[in-house]
């Protein structure tokens, strides 16, 4: 049972007769300036990060020191 006297909701259907082809956007607006700017990464050396060599000292010294008052 339709109601002829409902008012049309403009875009209710899924598209209307003037709405044209979709066009491409020229720019995808996730993909900034800044993501295409990323520093390339540091040459490998072949020795460990610093960041790495001190965590594990870290540990070690913790552990050691658990296992000593404990």
């Amino acid at each position: 049972m339709a109601d002829d006297d409902a008012p049309e909701i403009a875009g209710a259907a899924g598209g209307g007769e003037d709405a044209g082809p979709r066009t491409p956007r020229t720019h995808d607006p996730v993909e900034t300036v800044w993501l295409g700017t990323r520093r390339p990464p540091p040459p490998r050396v072949g020795r460990p990060r610093l960041s790495t060599v001190l965590l594990v000292l870290a540990f070690a010294a913790l552990l050691t020191l658990y296992i000593m008052l404990r």
